[in-house]
């Protein structure tokens, strides 16, 4: 499958919450009745209102639709912070492959001055069983509304698909007390001024890079984005503003035709390797 085709939308809640079933393909099965199947597939993810085939799984797959798995969550939400103490912001991969992010208004850290981030509830899911349904707590940067991807990981749950999310959503929400330990963490980055030099070795060493790696025909723009956002905050350049500009880009930028497990994977990578040529512990 190609990485266009699992481009990200943004999208509505309820363009999420859709309606899906799990038919078993049995010789009396109620949908695609007209079509023979080799042995490896022993159900169909169908989307009635569509009247879309979203995957053909094997005898071991059981699905966790977005709806059962995200309205306890909100419950939970709406019980602990008020219906107005969140944002949503939610995004689909062709119906198949799902984000859905809790903003929280009030659970906010001051990395610099006019620099803010909130906590982020994030959940994701699919349908085709290439993204295990996982719940984690990550960072969403106010001043240009990003993910902070390279985080996500540090505070994640998994699921096994026949897990109540409460208990795990219970251990994300347990971390929001000690989200000084991440502000230490940010601040590491702010703190530390870099020079061209340094930029540009960075630069080099994540072009050298295989695999899933930050697009080479736009990294050229990394810096002028990175000197634009410094002028704009009356700020020296730091890592952590060469952080976020790579993951502004990866975050906004049309060109970027990447699925959101391999941007994540990218941001990560580009942290790593800035905090490695930095000495950044």
């Amino acid at each position: 499958m190609s990485n266009a085709t699992l481009k990200a939308r943004s999208a509505s809640l309820e363009n999420v919450l859709f309606t899906v079933e799990q038919h078993e393909l049995t010789p009396n099965r109620a949908i695609l009745t007209d079509c023979h199947f080799g042995g490896q597939y022993a159900s169909a993810i169908y989307c009635p209102s569509m009247n879309k085939v979203l995957h053909l799984a094997g005898s071991s797959y059981k699905l966790v639709s977005n709806e059962a798995l995200v309205s306890p969550i909100i419950s939970k939400l709406d019980s602990t912070f008020g219906k107005d103490g969140y944002k949503i912001r939610a995004w689909n991969e062709d119906d198949r492959r799902f984000s859905i992010q809790f903003i929280l208004i009030d659970s906010v850290l001051k990395v610099t001055n006019k620099d803010y981030l909130n906590a982020m509830i994030e959940v994701q899911n699919s349908y085709d069983g290439t993204l295990r349904h996982s719940i984690s707590l990550s960072f969403y940067r106010q001043i240009c509304s990003n993910g902070l991807m390279g985080y996500r990981k540090e505070a994640q749950v998994h699921q096994k698909h026949n897990n109540d999310p409460l208990p795990n959503l219970d251990i994300i929400l347990n971390r929001l007390d000690a989200l000084d330990d991440n502000l230490r963490e940010f601040r590491k980055l702010t703190e530390r001024r870099i020079t061209a030099k340094e930029i540009e070795e960075i630069m080099k060493r994540l072009r050298e890079q295989k695999g899933d790696t930050f697009p080479k025909r736009i990294i050229e723009e990394v810096p002028l984005k990175l000197y634009e956002e410094a002028e704009a905050l009356h700020t020296e350049p730091s890592a952590w503003l060469l952080y976020n500009s790579f993951n502004g880009i990866l975050n906004h930028d049309q060109r970027v035709g990447l699925a959101m497990d391999v941007k994540e994977r990218v941001d990560r990578g580009v942290l790593d390797t800035i905090k490695l040529q930095l000495a950044i512990n």
